[in-house]
């Protein structure tokens, strides 16, 4: 019985099956299970999760109960390959084709796609439009299509790519036959809007968790003296468990982790001029809580998840309310209390948009940049590249004479718009192609007296796979030393022997480095319009004008953040900074203890005997909390009941 023949009720019981056998869950959270019945029922359907909500597995495992394939649209190389190493982990035959590849295995794994091979094909968006996946696109049988991310689809979303909004127009082929869903964990009204829009979603199914975070303490510190005030929070802080700062510059990473290490608590620094693997450890450091604190630049939380995070600091302003919610979101994941702290000076705004106007170039400047690269490139004008190719920095500095900081923003803007790729700290890669036929490749193994050398060979050829038989197959340094249980000296000999002496394979390791790609054949000028850059421009400086406005409203925080994304309900939170210091103000009792009844009233519901009795503290103390917090929205009495609050069998009901 195929899946058109099977109804949605017998494909959820399958997929809560799968749930449970490949991903250790009994059950679908809240608002999954509405997404994975849309999914099955063919509606189009845009998912609203925020961080941390569990977005990926609303299409993950549909895809493993579904005949067909699902196709994966992502923007982001290292979190497409972070998702498929984790698919793969748990035996989910999964494959990625982007840039980084090529253009050889692209074709293969478009041809085992097609034979059927692979669950899940994650893709750029860039990669849609190519004349080879065009070629292949009807005979893939995609069931599924899911567009992670989906904001970048809009002009008004904080990562705009224009290459989203050809999505469809590249999938015209199979756009009735397969099934739509798109997911985003920060879309504002106007960008929702855009995605159903672009996407020509019909009678679409909008699925929304909201953006509440009942157990986030937002908070907002007001202070000309930095360095102590988060020394202060810090030192508080982390007596409720580990934490993550964004230090924004990689000198301020490197500082505050000095710094803090002095103070006893270890902590470590993470940016992009750090080794990959190094970042790596410290990333495994940090979830372990070996290390209880990292600061980090914004490049800092893609793939990783570590729920007990009790509070993530900002030591400078972030440039959007989108980057700020998603950073902030990684606390408390695990739905106790925690606290997203920001600390703010008047000057910090100002300072923010010197940097977004200095740091992004004009469109003569753009111009210099992409000529400097292709020149550097020796791509002449018409001529095309095929794969990616290794650049210095400073090679486009020399070339263009603009600075070093302009260089590398320009660059990411072209990227942006999707004129190049880039992929800046690409991290070390092992390239492995066997030389002799799957038959001597057995008896090779057979033969081999030594079992540990005979389990090396056989593991190798499991983890480079079929491909790796008639092409060089590439996977992550990092990657390969944690699935084989070896160093990397013990990797590199292992690999020298099996080429130099046995000459069964050939192999070669590529360091970091950063690669890049020019998308199109070159142009004689640069392909982005004068308005378009000035447009982009004025967009990011409006979404830091939002974020200032964030830092210094007097109303509460929770209502501000749920409020630009759409959610008309929002009420007061009492609890955050504004919320509390207006309670503190009016009825004289701290910001301790109205936390403290709040957070008891999430976890049970209770009347003012129970709740004085809880606490210890007298009931017309408690009536006076639980008149403030009524007053602010965020607990209500119970609605069969008479006046706010009933000694005896009334409960009290959280909004």
């Amino acid at each position: 019985m195929n899946t058109s023949e099977r109804s949605d009720h017998t494909l959820f019981q399958s997929a809560e099956q799968n749930l449970k056998k490949f991903w250790g869950y009994d059950s679908f959270r809240s608002g999954q299970d509405e997404v994975v019945h849309s999914v099955f029922d063919g509606k189009d359907t845009l998912v609203l999760f925020p961080t941390g909500g569990g977005k990926s597995l609303c299409y993950q495992v549909p895809a493993t109960v579904l005949d067909g394939l699902t196709l994966v649209i992502s923007p982001l190389v290292a979190l497409m390959q972070d998702q498929v190493n984790q698919l793969k982990e748990k035996g989910i035959s999964t494959t990625f084709i982007n840039s980084t590849i090529p253009a050889y295995e692209v074709e293969q794994r478009l041809v085992n796609a097609r034979n059927g091979m692979y669950k899940l094909l994650y893709c750029a968006p860039e990669r849609l439009q190519t004349p080879l996946f065009q070629s292949e696109l009807e005979r893939l049988n995609i069931d599924l299509v899911a567009i992670d991310e989906a904001h970048c689809i809009s002009e008004w979303g904080h990562d705009f790519r224009p290459s989203y909004r050809e999505i469809k127009p590249s999938l015209r082929l199979i756009e009735d036959s397969a099934r739509w869903v798109a997911l985003t964990a920060t879309a504002t009204p106007e960008v929702r809007d855009d995605i159903l829009s672009i996407l020509e979603f019909d009678s679409p199914e909008v699925i929304s968790r909201g953006f509440q975070r009942p157990n986030l303490k937002w908070w907002v510190v007001h202070t000309n003296n930095k360095k102590g005030a988060v020394r202060n929070a810090v030192s508080k802080a982390s007596q409720k468990g580990d934490g993550l700062i964004y230090g924004g510059t990689r000198k301020n990473c490197e500082f505050w982790a000095e710094d803090l290490t002095r103070t006893g608590l270890k902590t470590e620094a993470y940016h992009a001029g750090i080794d990959p693997e190094m970042r790596k450890a410290i990333q495994n450091r940090w979830i372990s809580g070996e290390t209880p604190l990292v600061v980090a630049t914004n490049a800092f939380g893609m793939g990783i998840d570590k729920p007990d995070c009790r509070y993530v600091i900002h030591e400078e302003i972030p440039y959007s309310i989108e980057a700020y919610y998603q950073e902030a979101g990684r606390a408390g994941r695990d739905g106790n209390e925690a606290f997203p702290m920001l600390f703010y000076r008047e000057s910090d705004s100002l300072k923010a948009r010197k940097r977004v106007q200095d740091n992004y170039p004009t469109r003569e400047e753009l111009e210099k940049i992409y000529r400097a690269l292709c020149d550097f490139l020796n791509l002449a004008v018409g001529s095309e590249m095929e794969e990616l190719r290794g650049f210095e920095l400073s090679q486009i500095q020399t070339r263009s004479g603009l600075s070093k900081h302009l260089c590398a923003a320009g660059l990411r803007i072209l990227d942006q718009f999707g004129v190049i790729t880039l992929i800046e700290d690409q991290p070390p890669t092992v390239n492995v192609q066997f030389t002799v036929s799957e038959n001597i490749l057995k008896q090779f193994k057979e033969r081999i007296s030594n079992v540990e050398k005979a389990e090396f060979v056989d593991r190798l050829q499991r983890l480079f796979g079929h491909q790796a038989m008639h092409h060089k197959a590439e996977l992550e340094l990092e990657f390969l030393l944690d699935k084989l249980a070896v160093s990397r000296n013990q990797l590199i000999k292992g690999l020298n022997v099996l080429m130099q002496n046995d000459q069964i394979l050939v192999f070669d390791v590529q360091e970091a480095r950063s690669l890049v790609r020019v998308l199109e054949a070159r142009s004689s000028t640069l392909p982005i319009g004068k308005n378009e850059i000035e447009n982009y421009r004025n967009s990011l400086l409006k979404k830091l004008e939002w974020m200032t406005s964030y830092a210094t409203t007097t109303e509460c925080r929770e209502v501000f953040l749920r409020t630009y994304f759409g959610d008309v309900d929002a009420r007061p939170c009492g609890k955050c900074d504004n919320c509390t210091r207006s309670a503190e103000n009016e009825i004289g009792l701290t910001s301790e203890e109205i936390s403290t009844a709040y957070l008891l009233l999430i976890h049970d519901q209770m009347d003012i005997s129970t709740l004085a009795a809880k606490t210890g503290w007298r009931a017309r103390k408690v009536e006076k909390i639980l008149q403030h917090l009524i007053k602010e929205g965020a607990v209500c009495s119970h609605p069969s009941k008479e006046g706010y609050f009933i000694q005896g069998e009334s409960p009290i009901e959280l909004y």
